[in-house]
């Protein structure tokens, strides 16, 4: 399942099952057009809420395309640092 993260005054939502790409074009189009659009997106942790974000010219909001973490990696004693607690 793929994951979209919004910030939007200054507070994290999530949005799931879309693409980024349709994403920004509903939120291009809205500021294009001048007219203020309401976008409906993921709120809380745990069980979700929805919340419904304002989407109009000038509204600051940060888009994060959430990807799954890469593979493990093992490293080797030679790759790892353990800091000593008198250093």
């Amino acid at each position: 399942m793929t994951r979209i993260d919004i910030v939007y005054g200054g507070k994290p939502y999530t949005l799931g099952d879309r693409t980024l790409e349709s994403l920004r074009a509903e939120i291009s189009d809205a500021a294009a057009a001048g007219v203020p659009t309401w976008l409906r997106v993921n709120s809380g942790a745990g069980r979700y809420q929805d919340a419904y974000l304002l989407i109009s010219p000038g509204t600051a909001i940060a888009i994060v395309d959430v990807q799954p973490n890469g593979p493990d990696v093992t490293l080797t004693p030679e790759e790892t640092f353990v800091a000593d607690s008198t250093e």
